[in-house]
C-alpha cells in the first residue's frame, strides 16, 4: 500500500495519496453538526414526552429550531466524513472544485484537465500581512491558486501562520509541500510569488519549476 500523507492547511487538510489528492475538511470538523444532530434529536425528545402539555404556540416554537438544525447539521456531517473541496485525480487527469456543505461537498463546480494547468502559485494572502510587532494575533497567511493557461485563477487552500520565526517557516513549509504534491501528480510546476521572512529581513522567493509537462 502507498503512503498516504496529511498536511494541515487553513481549516482543511491535504490528503496526498499515490494517484489521488482530497483537500478535505479536518477531522474536528464532525464536532459542530455532530452537536447539531444530538441538540436536534433532544428537541424531538421534548416534543413527543411533552407535547400534550404544551400549548400549540410552545411546540412551534420548540419545533421550528430542530426543523432548521436537524437537516443542516446532517449535511455538514456528511461532508465532514466524506465531503472534499478540491479533489485531484491522476487516473482521471482532472482537478475537480467541488461545492461546500450545502452541496456536501460531491458537487463540481469547476473541472479542471491537467493540460490546462499552467502552475500552482503560492502567494501572499493579502490580509495575512501584518506589520511585525508583539501583539500575539499577528500572523502570515499564503494562497495556494491554480492558475489555468487562459490566465483564470482558482483558489485551492489558505495556509495561516502564527508571526513568529519558527511559526512562520513551519506554516511556510507547509504551503510549498502542498503546492508541490499537486503540481507533481499534475504534471506543472509551483510558481513563488510570496515574500519569505528570515530572521529580519524579508526577501521575494524566487519561482522555481517543479516539473515540466
Amino acid at each position: 500500500m502507498s503512503e498516504t500523507r496529511r498536511i494541515p492547511l487553513d481549516r482543511r487538510v491535504l490528503v496526498v495519496r499515490e494517484e489521488r489528492i482530497d483537500l478535505r475538511p479536518e477531522r474536528g470538523a464532525v464536532i459542530f453538526p455532530l452537536a447539531g444532530l444530538l441538540i436536534s434529536a433532544a428537541i424531538f425528545a421534548v416534543i413527543v414526552l411533552f407535547a400534550g402539555d404544551l400549548s400549540a404556540t410552545a411546540l412551534v416554537l420548540i419545533l421550528l429550531p430542530g426543523l432548521i438544525l436537524a437537516p443542516f447539521s446532517a449535511m455538514g456531517l456528511v461532508y465532514s466524513v466524506i465531503g472534499a473541496a478540491v479533489v485531484v485525480e491522476k487516473a482521471k487527469q482532472s482537478i475537480r472544485f467541488q461545492q461546500g456543505v450545502l452541496g456536501l461537498g460531491i458537487g463540481t463546480m469547476e473541472l479542471v484537465p491537467f493540460w490546462k494547468i499552467d502552475h500552482i502559485a503560492v502567494e501572499d494572502f493579502e490580509q495575512g500581512i501584518v506589520a511585525p510587532g508583539p501583539h500575539p494575533l499577528d500572523f502570515r497567511a499564503w494562497d495556494i491558486m491554480l492558475v489555468k493557461e487562459s490566465g483564470k485563477r482558482l483558489p485551492i487552500a489558505q495556509v495561516v501562520a502564527g508571526a513568529s520565526g519558527d511559526l512562520i517557516e513551519e506554516g511556510w513549509d507547509r504551503a510549498i509541500d502542498a503546492a508541490e504534491a499537486i503540481a507533481e501528480m499534475t504534471g506543472s510546476r509551483v510558481e513563488i510569488t510570496a515574500e519569505i521572512e528570515t530572521g529580519e529581513t524579508t526577501e521575494a522567493a524566487a519561482a522555481p519549476a517543479k516539473k515540466a509537462r
